[in-house]
């Protein structure tokens, strides 16, 4: 699992991940992940990359949209495959967190 980090415009915190969020790539990200939730107001993680998600991936985001929500702002979910979406569904996290289908979607949000 990789984590990249990237200002979007309008000062939109823009988290990439590439991998799986099983349990040994949700560690791997987890600190790095949580750094660049935390202060931020504005926050997209896009998901184009991420094939598979465990449930303590679904922590992960799930914690990460607290974090951001305690502060005042928000974060959205972005370009999930077919069977990730259907995770998101099927466990509720989707009421939670915004999901959209592309960035441009995602950044209008805000």
């Amino acid at each position: 699992m990789e984590i990249s980090v990237e200002q979007s415009k309008g000062n939109v915190q823009r988290i990439m991940l590439d991998g799986r969020l099983d349990v040994p790539g949700t560690q791997s990200v987890e600190a790095k992940f949580n750094a660049a939730v935390a202060g931020s107001s504005k926050v997209v993680v896009d998901l184009g990359k991420v094939p598979f998600i465990a449930s303590v991936g679904l922590r992960l985001l799930v914690a990460g949209a607290q974090a951001v929500s305690k502060g005042g702002g928000h974060m959205v979910l972005v370009s999930p495959d077919e069977m990730t979406r259907k995770i998101l569904k099927t466990t509720g996290i989707d009421q939670l967190v915004k999901v959209y289908d592309d960035l441009d979607s995602a950044l209008a949000s805000f």
